[in-house]
């Protein structure tokens, strides 16, 4: 078998990897002249990744255990590198080596992949299967906004790099997605006299690691990666179908969290955010993307932060001093209109408070940035394939073309697309190998993310939801007892109260790793001892047990259904 690897990032190098793991004869092509996609040709001053290095290092080549949880996007490139030539992976990547065309054989199975050099030498090869690892991160989205000729400056923030590009000048940034935030952040420190933020609906705030807050004057410095809170037992694994096909157990943690974060901070519509909330049927963790860039929100919330009266002598949560101190302002906006003749930006008429706000604000930018994401681009591949939005099998595949496969085409709520990769790297090669079937239609999507029909964005998973799936399709889901049995009790609860890492999913079954139960009692131990007692009581304890209750109330009025029916047909027979 001889697999096409398309794409250089993350998803493309742990695909590569995954393949000669299983002495599959796999190469890897990349247009630019280095590996890391994204994360090298995207990346901007004082950019960091807002997922854990814990949860976003891949299962076998970890960073060391005193890195700090989250690393710079250069740190990131470096890991990669490294990685690479860890797995003496290098010489199977073509590098300045661009995909012009893909297409099926006509008279046999396969793939004709035609490639071109950076000098312009093309050719053309034969593969049985491809992987498209080029991501969700590659065209620029710019939306039209009528009048933007009329601004001196504007660009993609693909196109940001430094603080000096925007330094002294009044800022409009369009989007309110992490990147969005980051740009207002460094305007704010680039002495940007105005500074504007406009969004389209609204956003959901959540630091990437909880540490900003004072419980009884007592603060907590924990500093814990949310995305390493979510307990698997009971709520990602053992869970009831009925409950699993529901999402209760998501509308569940919603309304808990809601009501934790008022009593915190004094607002449930994010982490100590007071404008720019999402509307009420699509705020909560079933629905959207956290934003875990949160250096913005001091400057965001200032006009319109409240006094929480009595409870702040209980709880409050605490900005960084030099943020706290400050006067500047990040004003938030409706989405532009239109752009004047004079420069000046005419907001589209909103009932949300913040228009009651901007409207009386003379608004004129000298540079917009367009932080309004990617639109994906395949014009290479023969329109006879199915793209990915229709992979509909696991969000990887087609059941039609069983020999394309999209690795690294979903976006978490709370987690990372390169552990997911892969996990679905795993999953694939799997299946190419015979090694586990390919799940039936009525079983697809219980991870996805609910998504209204007009939405742009239908690629959504819950991390810990899909990685647990795709485990169970090739057996690398452990049991409970087969974990005791295997590593002892120390891994079976790194198990239980861990999040889906997919380190976990190598600690037994077909892709099990000899450093898996090491790195588990250890690296991935330490994520559930630094929550300490109330923190493991909140996040680990509590948790199992209310699913636990949900999910055998559900076992046990499957159990009396069945029952009631085996005794009825009897009686009826």
């Amino acid at each position: 078998m001889k697999v096409a690897v398309i794409g250089g990032g993350p998803g493309g190098l742990v695909t590569l990897k995954t393949l000669l793991s299983r002495d599959i004869d796999a190469v890897l092509f990349e247009a630019e002249d280095a590996v890391g996609g994204t994360f090298r040709y995207r990346s901007y001053e004082n950019a960091e990744l807002v997922s854990s290095k814990q949860l976003t290092c891949f299962s076998d080549f970890r960073l060391p255990r005193d890195h700090q949880d989250h690393v710079s996007l250069q740190e990131y490139v470096a890991y990669l590198e490294d990685y690479c030539r860890h797995f003496d992976l290098y010489k199977h990547i073509k590098l300045s080596t661009r995909v012009i065309s893909i297409s099926p054989i006509e008279s046999a199975e396969g793939h004709v992949v035609t490639t071109q050099s950076n000098i312009g030498y093309e050719i053309t090869e034969h593969f049985d299967t491809i992987a498209i690892c080029t991501g969700l991160h590659v065209t620029p989205s710019i939306p039209s906004i009528p009048g933007i000729e009329h601004v001196p400056q504007y660009f993609h923030s693909s196109h940001y790099k430094y603080r000096t590009q925007i330094a002294n000048k009044n800022v409009l940034v369009l989007g309110c997605g992490e990147t969005a935030m980051d740009v207002a952040y460094e305007a704010i420190k680039a002495d940007c006299p105005q500074v504007v933020l406009a969004h389209r609906g609204g956003w959901l705030s959540f630091p990437k690691a909880l540490s900003a807050f004072r419980v009884f004057g007592k603060a907590f410095k924990g500093r814990l990666p949310i995305d390493g809170l979510i307990t698997n037992l009971f709520e990602t694994a053992y869970v009831h179908s009925s409950i699993r096909t529901s999402h209760l157990r998501w509308f569940v943690s919603d309304f808990v969290i809601k009501r934790v974060l008022w009593f915190l901070t004094g607002t449930s519509v994010g982490c100590n955010q007071w404008v720019g909330e999402l509307p009420p049927e699509r705020l909560g963790r079933a629905y959207v993307f956290l934003n875990k860039s949160t250096k913005a929100m001091p400057y965001i919330n200032r006009p319109w932060m409240t006094s929480r009266g009595w409870m702040s002598k209980i709880t409050e949560y605490t900005d960084p001093p030099e943020d706290a101190s400050s006067d500047k302002i990040i004003e938030v906006a409706p989405w532009p209109e239109r752009i004047n003749p004079d420069g000046t930006v005419t907001f589209t008429p909103s009932s949300r408070k913040e228009y009651s706000r901007i409207r009386n604000i003379a608004v004129k930018p000298d540079v917009v940035v367009f932080c309004t994401g990617y639109t994906q681009n395949l014009t290479w591949l023969h329109p006879s394939y199915p793209l990915p939005s229709r992979a509909s099998c696991r969000n990887i595949l087609h059941p039609s073309h069983p020999t394309l496969a999209y690795i690294g085409f979903v976006r978490p709520g709370v987690g990372a697309i390169p552990p997911i990769a892969e996990m679905q790297a795993m999953w694939w090669t799997s299946m190419l190998l015979g090694e586990a079937r390919v799940p039936k239609e009525e079983e697809w999507g219980d991870y996805l993310l609910l998504v209204r029909e007009e939405a742009r964005v239908k690629y959504g998973v819950d991390h810990s939801a899909y990685m647990s799936t795709l485990a169970k399709d090739i057996g690398a889901a452990p049991g409970l007892w087969e974990l005791w049995r295997a590593h002892g009790i120390h891994a079976l609860l790194t198990y239980c109260f861990g999040a889906a890492f997919t380190t976990l999913y190598r600690l037994v079954g077909p892709w099990k790793d000899p450093d898996a139960a090491e790195i588990a009692k250890g690296e991935l131990w330490e994520t559930i001892k630094r929550r300490g007692v109330i923190g493991n009581m909140m996040w680990g304890v509590l948790p199992m047990m209310f699913y636990g209750i949900l999910n055998g109330v559900a076992l046990l009025v499957e159990m009396v259904i069945h029952v009631w029916r085996a005794v009825n047909g009897k009686i009826e027979g």
